[in-house]
């Protein structure tokens, strides 16, 4: 629930008026609105993260598979890591490298297959 009702909308709107249509706007007080609570957000996320393998503990679990896409996103689609200080949340920073370090993980954003250089 923490995903659908805060990470993910939040994220999104980050992603909409920094990097897309929204980028444009002359009124910056809808993305400055969505960073401080993506901000807010990543240090909650960080916190739960604190002595933690995983969101919920020593076991990975479906909250991981839906939260650490998002924070993916926030660095490759959005190019947001300065915006937000994504660095700052060091938590976050490790748990998404072991994320990305899985197995399934890398064959799952390798689809389809990226295509072979000749």
């Amino acid at each position: 629930m923490w995903q659908m009702g805060g990470a993910g909308p939040m994220f999104g709107q980050v992603g909409f008026f920094h990097r897309y249509g929204g980028k444009d706007f002359e009124d910056k007080r809808p993305l400055q609105r969505y960073v401080n609570e993506s901000k807010r957000l990543l240090g909650v996320l960080d916190q739960r993260l604190a002595g933690r393998e995983w969101i919920m503990g020593r076991d990975y679990s479906i909250a991981d598979i839906a939260v650490l896409p998002w924070v993916r996103c926030l660095h490759v689609n959005y190019e947001a890591d300065e915006l937000l200080e994504l660095a700052r949340f060091r938590n976050v920073q490790r748990v998404l490298a072991d994320w990305l370090d899985r197995p399934p993980v890398q064959r799952g954003l390798n689809m389809p297959p990226a295509p072979h250089s000749p």
